[in-house]
């Protein structure tokens, strides 16, 4: 298979490690193709980052890695301690930030940087700490109402962005940290969580939060969890060294099984376009793909 190409780097982009990043696709410059995605970036530094990816169609084959720019829009500062991870609203017109201060932020994209040495705040649009422990698991839900956070203490809070309020408290069935929350996708009807303790929680939202399945998927802690685009099946990556996909039905199969990383396996993501996600024949699409602490990216199909 072809190997991937650099397109872009941001040199210097946070002045300590990058813990979390998220892509959009930028709708009102989706069809122009001069700035298709935007990007935020979250860093034990304090601060998150909003970044265009804008390509270079006048780039030259020998100019390899600047045939994108990846330019910096929007720099956020608030929180008190390193922040965890990132996502970006559906709408691609906020974006929020957990972190180890126990809250999360939600920040306005169009209203651009923070000032930082200022009195107020206007593009912090909300403060939430509703939780006791180090905030790190976030994600939106698809039709952009309502947030899901998780923090160290094993607990899930799901919010509701049209009242800023805490709406439903999910806690007592992860032995430890909860590190990951995704919605399901495309409709949002359930929420699954994982950490420490190796196992994927399902949570049925139709029925207030009540807990669906409890899968013990990995023999480590889960790292990343992710719905594929057309709802078929989940995507769940560990420190035992495998990336695995279970289906979504009422059974919660596991579907594969993928080894080959030297090690922990630090990320999973979904492959599938539009035209895959309608191949029944292959409920994964395109593929997913991998990474490591082996320092490997790896494709899978």
């Amino acid at each position: 298979a072809a190997g991937l190409n650099l397109l872009g780097t941001a040199v210097h982009a946070h002045e300590d490690r990058i813990m979390g990043i998220a892509l959009h696709r930028n709708e009102p410059y989706a069809q122009t193709e001069t700035a298709p995605y935007i990007m935020a970036t979250a860093s034990i530094d304090l601060t998150a980052k909003l970044w265009t990816v804008k390509y270079n169609s006048n780039s030259s084959e020998e100019e390899g890695n600047n045939k994108a720019e990846i330019v910096e829009v929007a720099h956020w500062k608030g929180h008190a301690a390193r922040l965890a991870k990132v996502a970006i609203h559906p709408t691609g017109r906020y974006v929020g930030t957990t972190s180890f201060d126990t809250t999360w932020r939600l920040w306005d994209v169009e209203r651009g940087s923070s000032s930082v040495g200022g009195e107020t705040n206007e593009t912090e649009l909300l403060l939430q700490d509703g939780h006791d422990k180090a905030v790190f698991g976030i994600d939106f839900h698809p039709d952009g109402s309502l947030c899901a956070t998780s923090d160290f203490g094993g607990v899930v809070r799901l919010w509701d962005l049209r009242t800023s309020k805490s709406i439903h408290v999910m806690t007592g069935t992860h032995a430890g940290r909860v590190l990951c929350t995704q919605f399901a996708k495309p409709w949002g009807f359930q929420l699954a969580t994982a950490g420490d303790d190796g196992t994927i929680q399902i949570w049925d939202l139709r029925k207030h939060g009540k807990q669906l399945a409890s899968l013990p998927a990995h023999s480590r802690l889960v790292t990343q969890l992710e719905y594929c685009p057309n709802g078929e099946t989940l995507l769940s990556s560990s420190f035992d060294g495998t990336a695995k996909v279970w289906s979504t039905r009422a059974d919660y199969k596991l579907l594969n099984t993928f080894r080959g990383h030297e090690g922990k396996v630090l990320g999973v993501a979904s492959l599938m376009n539009d035209e895959a996600s309608t191949h029944k024949s292959n409920p994964y699409g395109g593929g997913i793909a991998t990474c490591g602490y082996d320092k490997t990216l790896k494709l899978w199909q």
